[in-house]
């Protein structure tokens, strides 16, 4: 009889060890102190930045693993606008292609509207800094609003806003009025005493933008030239998977309704407070099948719209 091969002893062994180990880190996350339940159910995580719609305090993407609890805005209240910069910056550009459909004239005036959704939504929200933080939170509703990476350029008499490839997604004119009107109410509303201008800069060209999604945590992604696959936008120092270009990536719809759900409804708004009337289905239906979306359709359009 032969002896076992040591070697193939302990391959057999390291399954069991990594199972062991993960059920370790799980009995002690369990036993770590629970988050506070937000009557509104308004989260936002410290760690990764991200703000949900959730019925309890439990990483949506990562549950029963993630050692962080998303934090009750009524426990603490959100630090800065920068981490709402996540939507505008990564998430599928979706919300804005259909606003862009939409806004056919009055861009200014429908800019101040876009303006006001946001001041309310981050009252609405416990965002208490957004007076002290004058030039982050026009910088996020920029990106909010456009979907387009923004730089600054300062000096003592103005602020220049450029926006990077707003072509992508919007007609120039039609986005210099909109985020004109909004800058004119947010500079009136937060106090700002320079002049406040926006430009325009073509970083990608005739380049395609990416589209991605990660297997993991079951998220889509657009931002950036396109690539096979990316370092997670959201955790790039933190996450072990790289998200893969829709190409080469198999997902159902309802990664994209999980998405829309827990995601809080800040797009939603803006799109309902658009005053020139109902969002063409048929534009939505092909920016859907532009990300190899065929299927719920009518539920998507539905968290993209709807109370």
């Amino acid at each position: 009889m032969n002896p076992m091969d040591p070697m193939k002893s302990m391959d057999a062994m390291k399954p069991m060890d990594q199972m062991n180990r993960m059920q370790m880190i799980k009995s002690k996350i369990d036993s770590l102190p629970q988050g506070s339940v937000s009557p509104s159910r308004h989260y936002w995580c410290v760690t990764c930045k991200k703000f949900f719609v959730l019925d309890k305090p439990e990483c949506p993407y990562m549950s029963g693993m993630c050692v962080n609890t998303p934090i009750a805005v009524e426990n603490f209240a959100p630090e800065s606008t920068e981490a709402l910069e996540k939507f505008g910056l990564f998430y599928p550009k979706i919300s804005q292609r259909i606003m862009s459909s939409m806004i056919k004239d009055n861009y200014q005036e429908t800019g101040r509207k876009l303006a006001e959704i946001y001041l309310g939504f981050l009252e609405e929200w416990k965002f208490a800094l957004t007076r002290q933080q004058p030039l982050q939170t026009i910088k996020s509703f920029l990106i909010l609003v456009s979907g387009c990476e923004t730089a600054q350029r300062i000096n003592g008499q103005s602020v220049t806003f450029v926006l990077m490839d707003a072509g992508k997604i919007w007609d120039r004119e039609k986005i210099q009025g909109l985020l004109g009107g909004g800058l004119a109410l947010l500079k009136q509303r937060l106090a700002v005493e320079r002049d406040l201008a926006l430009d325009f800069i073509d970083i990608l060209g005739e380049r395609e933008m990416g589209k991605y999604y990660c297997a993991k945590c079951g998220m889509l992604f657009e931002f950036g030239m396109r690539r096979d696959s990316v370092t997670c936008p959201l955790m790039s120092q933190k996450c072990m998977f790289d998200p893969q270009h829709i190409d080469k990536a198999a997902f159902t719809p309802d990664k994209l309704v999980k998405q829309l759900d827990i995601t809080p409804d800040i797009y939603r708004r803006f799109i309902r407070g658009i005053p020139q009337g109902a969002v063409p289905s048929e534009a939505v239906s092909r920016i859907l099948e532009e990300w190899k979306i065929t299927g719920q359709q009518e539920e998507i359009l539905k968290r993209l719209v709807e109370d």
